[in-house]
């Protein structure tokens, strides 16, 4: 496999694995929040120019024009940039003969960006910490990319089983 096609294949099982975990989300705790989170990421986004990457409470933050396709488009590509990088890190063992651990171990550790990055640059804290049930929300969190990590190793057997 050339390094452009391992770039393909490495988006396209990131693109898969979101939309696993999305739907896993949205089954889980339903549309309105799932959306409304990702609103929350396209107001980060939207408002950088003019209020910069630290906030408060990014829910204080006045709303952006388009937040959900701003959010929802960062969210799906931070996916598909993820998947890229599984690919590149495991190499084609990975992809030949994928295994359930390193999909669910990649996963988890992708956890630590949002704990790590964007919730204290949304003024929420390391890990949640000035939420109202901090454990609560990274056990959630937890979730969401143990299921992503899921989806990268289902998204790999899917796609081999295509070509």
């Amino acid at each position: 496999m050339s390094f452009a096609e391992l770039l393909i294949f490495g988006a396209t099982v990131g693109l898969g694995a979101t939309v696993f975990a999305d739907l896993i989300a949205v089954l889980r705790q339903g549309w309105p929040l799932t959306h409304g989170f990702y609103c929350l990421v396209g107001r980060w986004v939207g408002s950088l120019p003019r209020a910069g990457f630290i906030h408060d409470d990014i829910r204080a933050t006045t709303p952006v024009i388009g937040e959900a396709i701003l959010g929802w488009g960062a969210h799906v590509m931070l996916g598909v940039i993820y998947g890229i990088i599984f690919v590149l890190t495991f190499g084609s063992t990975a992809i030949d003969t994928p295994q359930l651990w390193q999909g669910l171990g990649f996963g988890l550790v992708t956890v630590l960006v949002p704990w790590l990055i964007f919730q204290p640059l949304f003024g929420w804290g390391l890990g949640m910490s000035k939420a109202p049930e901090p454990w609560k929300m990274r056990l959630k969190g937890v979730i969401n990319h143990a299921a992503f990590g899921c989806g990268i190793w289902l998204s790999i057997l899917v796609s081999n089983a295509s070509f």
